[in-house]
């Protein structure tokens, strides 16, 4: 479950890592929680041909809004972990793998 510090801390890296506006982040952050629940589904069962498309549809936008502010994207299918970090120009990251920015689903 997503807290009101996970996004607030979110906002704080991608704002101080990436030229994206408090609204670019909340887009993202609904963006991110749709990718998640779509990945989730798709672990547990076939995706429908709606889900499908809600899927490629919810990628395609994100990576649109990351392009928007010289970032890059990268996807996970794990939904145990984070499934949309955000590549920033300086190469900051806050996660493990040292892949991105999490945002939090």
């Amino acid at each position: 479950m997503i807290t009101s510090k996970d996004r607030m801390e979110f906002a704080f890296a991608m704002g101080r890592h990436s030229r994206a506006s408090i609204h670019e982040c909340r887009r993202l952050l609904r963006y991110a929680a749709t990718y998640q629940r779509l990945e989730e589904t798709a672990c547990n069962r076939e995706l429908t041909a709606k889900e499908s498309a809600k899927l490629e549809n919810v990628e395609k936008c994100i990576r649109l809004l990351v392009e928007g502010f010289e970032s890059k994207v990268h996807f996970q299918s794990d939904p145990r972990g984070c499934c949309v970090k955000v590549r920033t120009p300086d190469g900051y990251t806050n996660d493990m793998g040292r892949e991105g920015i999490c945002v939090p689903a």
